[in-house]
């Protein structure tokens, strides 16, 4: 199936090419800056997820002027599938973020020390997935093995990544109930209160819903197009490449460059906005009250969170407990 155009049905657009890797390398670079400033590492994925669209693209100028050449062909067909996931990654980071400096952790209904692992390993399984699929595929369409031999294994390598897109979608359902589910919760008169203002945690949320939107999007344009076939109008037009795909993770990081405002690094020893833990039990419903016990000497800090999660010693704990009517264990 040696061709003179890999592409088949198009000439991939110089133009198009630079102008979005221009526009990918200004959101990579703002990203970059952003996560050195602030020092929030979660950001990392998506300055990869970045540099992925950028040799992508640079590998469609290469395309341009040598369209037969099967290695910028398989460079640029491999990580724009692949980027995606990059980007849903850092969703699921910023999530269990968010949940964890909350000051509610307890709010989610999976376990806020199980969130990142889950999404996180599942992403990776997806992109294994979908990266096996993907390099099978750009193979294929530069050998010379029999039509029918190729056509098989094309089939194959197009259900084994649609397997991974439906895994994928799979993962963002059960990562969207989570979000929304906790966001529903924090956002209840007297739960609302406890949250430190600065977090901005409404304005996070939607901006993750946002992301999540746009992800999803992309996900069903790579099922339609895999659906439909190398025949299907997807496959035979350019322009859906950059419309439901490229752009759409171009919006994404722009989103996303919003969320270095909400600082989940920060550690606010004696703020109101502490709640008190001891385990999963939350000690006090008043956080203003001048009775309350983070005044005292009772109290040990927990050196993370924010606000600042914290607990009792064993005697003060079960004092408060009785004198407040609540169960000290």
């Amino acid at each position: 199936m040696a061709s003179d155009n890999l592409y088949d049905y198009y000439l991939p657009s110089k133009i198009a090419a630079i102008v979005f890797a221009a526009i990918f390398a200004i959101l990579t670079i703002a990203h970059l800056w952003r996560i050195i400033a602030t020092r929030q590492w979660f950001g990392m994925a998506i300055v990869v997820g970045g540099l992925f669209e950028i040799v992508a693209l640079i590998a469609r100028i290469i395309s341009n002027k040598h369209p037969n050449e099967s290695v910028p062909f398989i460079i640029q067909y491999v990580l724009i599938l692949l980027a995606p996931i990059l980007y849903t990654a850092s969703v699921y980071m910023f999530l269990g973020r968010l949940i964890h400096v909350s000051g509610h952790p307890e709010l989610s209904f999976i376990r806020i020390n199980w969130i990142t692992k889950i999404f996180v390993v599942g992403d990776i399984l997806c992109f294994l997935i979908q990266a096996f699929g993907g390099v099978s595929i750009a193979n294929l369409t530069n050998s010379d093995k029999s039509a029918s031999y190729i056509a098989h294994r094309m089939n194959i390598a197009s259900n084994v990544i649609l397997g991974g897109l439906a895994l994928q979608v799979v993962f963002f359902v059960i990562f969207a109930l989570c979000a929304i589910i906790f966001h529903i919760r924090v956002s209840k008169r007297g739960v609302a209160e406890t949250v430190d203002p600065s977090l901005r945690i409404n304005m996070m949320l939607i901006s993750l819903y946002i992301a999540s939107l746009l992800v999803t999007g992309r996900n069903i344009y790579r099922v339609v197009e895999y659906k439909t076939g190398s025949h299907g109008y997807l496959q035979e037009h350019e322009w859906p490449t950059y419309g439901l795909d490229v752009g759409l993770m171009a919006l994404l990081m722009c989103f996303t460059l919003f969320w270095y405002i909400a600082d989940t690094k920060a550690r606010l020893k004696g703020s109101k906005y502490a709640a008190v833990h001891d385990g999963d039990k939350i000690w006090s419903d008043d956080m203003h009250s001048e009775n309350y016990p983070l005044a005292s000497g009772g109290v040990t800090h927990v050196p993370y969170g924010n606000p600042q999660d914290t607990t009792y010693d064993g005697g003060y704990g079960r004092y408060y407990g009785v004198e407040h009517g609540y169960r000290a264990n």
